[in-house]
């Protein structure tokens, strides 16, 4: 009996533990498994996001590679307006845009900067509108160096002109291009082929493109200013060999005149006897004639020499250019209509006057006419213009002949070269021409162009002469 009695006690217990050990299990498995799905919701969080900065970071280093291999093409480009269509197209195409305008300081110390290249569908701002250095916009753009919305600006900053020129750009962006902590221009692009707003991608890619192609542009600038300069140091040194051969030409050209003229005259005297003691007879007298014929010949000869090396009548007075070879244009007309030559005159009537010899321009201006008209026997077209930069005032005369041939151009102005018959010429109409322009301290070029040839004569407008 106590046996059996301490054996159902002995059950009991056991029972009564056997459930609790079911129930503690069946409340830790609830637990468990929410710690698991917690750390499984944290794990694909974690793994979404590193996959999203993963995408981020790639995108990142896409676009540095992109700029890196855009500024590489940059700085291969010589060409200031090749750099800027390329510089344009690929913002548009970068950030998938469709139009944007460039503008620039022309110089760098310049305080406007102007539109230098627009690209693009859609209306732009009036060409003579610009942005001007010093306004707050401006300083804000400078010190802040990174792409700006449109209507961030428009707010609070904006003047009304620059107002004019952001509304055809809202909303896009404004990207500043630094040079060397100073503003050299301003990119102003809009219009999302997406139609959403620029992404941070987007003024990310902008700010780097910008800061190079800052450098680029500098660079073509001073290449090109470079180039420029070599250029005209060639053209001057060719310009002084020139000077210097024609020169020493006119010197020698002066003693033979002088030494020629003596004698010219005796000859001349004793011609002149003959035909007084030959009264009867008509063949010396026509042999003296034509004696007398060539002669005088030779003597226009060595006045044309003398008038090289050291031009007469050179009085300096305020003479309007245009008006002088208008005079001279009276002159000759109805000989170049007779040779069905048209001629187009352009005058500008802004061009101030200059101190020269009236007398001795008009010697020049007809010269060339002569020769222009000489080399259009069949008729053709004569184009005189006068102008001015500033600095000088500007005579062309360009026809519509066969031109110089490239190889004779660099003589064209030495005493006794000449492409034209021996019996239609002397070769020293030229070299007169260039003596004149150069004692007026100007110069004298030939050039051929596509529908013939051109001189242009540089006449400075603040001239002292050398008398």
């Amino acid at each position: 009996m106590t046996t059996n009695k301490k054996n159902r006690t002995t059950k009991n217990r056991t029972g009564k533990h056997t459930q609790k050990s079911k129930n503690s299990v069946s409340l830790l498995a609830p637990r468990k498994n929410d710690a698991v799905n917690l750390l499984k919701r944290e794990l694909e969080e974690k793994i979404t996001s590193l996959t999203k900065a993963n995408r981020q970071l790639k995108r990142e280093i896409f676009d540095l590679y992109t700029v890196f291999e855009i500024s590489r093409n940059f700085n291969a480009v010589l060409n200031y307006e090749q750099l800027l269509d390329t510089f344009i197209f690929t913002s548009l195409a970068q950030v998938g845009a469709s139009k944007a305008s460039v503008y620039l300081a022309q110089k760098r110390q310049d305080e406007f900067y102007v539109v230098a290249k627009h690209k693009g569908s859609g209306e732009f701002p009036d060409q003579k509108l610009s942005f001007k250095a010093g306004t707050p916009l401006i300083n804000y753009l400078t010190k802040l160096n990174r792409p700006v919305m449109t209507h961030d600006l428009m707010k609070e900053l904006a003047n009304d002109k620059e107002q004019k020129i952001l509304d055809r750009f809202h909303p896009g962006l404004v990207v500043p291009l630094i040079y060397q902590s100073n503003l050299s221009g301003l990119l102003l692009i809009t219009d999302k082929i997406s139609e959403r707003e620029f992404s941070k991608d987007d003024i990310e890619f902008l700010s780097i493109l910008g800061n190079q192609i800052s450098v680029a542009i500098e660079n073509t600038r001073l290449y090109e200013a470079e180039k420029r300069a070599i250029e005209q140091l060639r053209s001057t040194q060719q310009q002084l060999v020139h000077s210097e051969r024609l020169a020493a030409l006119g010197e020698m050209s002066a003693k033979v005149a002088h030494e020629i003229n003596n004698p010219l005259g005796i000859i001349k005297n004793y011609i002149l006897l003959i035909r007084q003691t030959a009264q009867d007879n008509d063949e010396i007298i026509n042999y003296s004639k034509i004696l007398g014929e060539e002669i005088d010949r030779i003597a226009r000869i060595v006045r044309e020499l003398l008038d090289f090396h050291r031009p007469k009548g050179l009085e300096f007075q305020k003479v309007d250019v245009a008006k002088v070879l208008g005079d001279v244009l009276l002159l000759i007309e109805r000989q170049l209509e007779n040779k069905n030559i048209k001629l187009i005159k352009r005058f500008d009537p802004q061009c101030p006057q200059i101190e020269a010899s009236p007398e001795n321009l008009k010697q020049v201006f007809l010269n060339i006419i002569i020769n222009a008209s000489d080399v259009m026997n069949e008729g053709g077209k004569l184009d005189v213009s006068v102008g001015c930069d500033g600095e000088s005032v500007l005579v062309k005369f360009c026809d519509t002949g066969p031109g110089i041939p490239p190889e004779n151009i660099p003589r064209i102005f030495e005493p006794f070269f000449s492409t034209k018959e021996p019996s239609k010429g002397t070769g020293l109409g030229l070299s007169v021409c260039y003596g004149i322009v150069k004692r007026h301290n100007g110069i004298i070029t030939y050039k051929n162009v596509d529908t013939g040839g051109c001189f242009e004569i540089k006449l400075p407008i603040n001239n002292s002469s050398d008398e």
